[in-house]
């Protein structure tokens, strides 16, 4: 990586590219403007991306490469602000998530127990619980500060995405190969609903809405599908307008 600061560029993702390798463009991004609410000039306007075995913070104003992060054996699949800003999560292909101090860099936890690489991770809104996604088809949830393993959750195959709901009691999860959201209670682990049926390749990527009576799911097939987030039922079917691997969805 070249060391070389960062100048220009209204578009943050044409200095990235010259900052990163090709070969190893970023793979997740993620802006971090709720920091702002805790500490304006510290947390505000960051933007998040994963590399190789590395992830970079960048100051969005300027441009400005504020953090490497280091430390994992192979490839970074995902990397999550805490919705407060001060810690950041990284999920990779060699098994282990890690949470860092977002200014610092400094480790401050290390969650191990997949038997497969990570491909997904999301903090809770009030970030006292971690959710990780593996291709070992388990979705795990830990608590963000002991790092003790809470629920193991089981898909019939590799699992791409895990999110959770706004108010932190669900977690919406999807795999590679069974063409399926799965919707569990974050308290007990009970799968509470199974949304199938509609999609018919592989699903690549899913989000609850704000009020969390609504469950959006894009695919392969070239559909995003709207599903009724209390008995699983399909609301709306739409064609995307690309394959999505990143779907950012605004709820009013």
């Amino acid at each position: 990586m070249r060391s070389t600061p960062v100048t220009l560029m209204p578009e943050l993702w044409l200095h990235i590219v010259k900052f990163l390798p090709p070969s190893s463009m970023a793979i997740f991004k993620q802006t971090s403007n709720l920091g702002r609410q805790s500490t304006k000039s510290l947390l505000a306007g960051r933007i998040i991306v994963a590399t190789g075995r590395s992830a970079f913070i960048f100051d969005t104003a300027t441009n400005k490469l504020l953090l490497t992060i280091k430390g994992h054996n192979l490839i970074v699949r995902r990397c999550k602000f805490s919705r407060d800003g001060r810690r950041v999560m990284t999920a990779s292909a060699d098994g282990t998530a890690k949470i860092w101090n977002s200014v610092t860099g400094t480790l401050l936890l290390k969650l191990t127990g997949h038997t497969s690489g990570l491909s997904s991770c999301d903090f809770s809104p009030d970030g006292s619980r971690i959710v990780t996604g593996s291709d070992d088809s388990t979705v795990r949830v830990w608590d963000a500060e002991n790092g003790e393993l809470l629920l193991t959750l089981y898909h019939l195959s590799s699992v791409s995405r895990c999110v959770f709901s706004l108010d932190g009691n669900r977690i919406v999860t999807i795999s590679h190969n069974d063409f399926m959201a799965r919707v569990w209670c974050t308290e007990t682990g009970a799968c509470q609903l199974n949304l199938e049926g509609e999609h018919t390749r592989p699903l690549t990527c899913c989000c609850f809405s704000n009020d969390g009576k609504y469950i959006l799911t894009s695919s392969f097939d070239k559909t995003a599908r709207l599903w009724n987030g209390a008995n699983g039922e399909l609301e709306k079917n739409s064609p995307s307008r690309e394959l999505c691997h990143e779907l950012r969805i605004f709820f009013q």
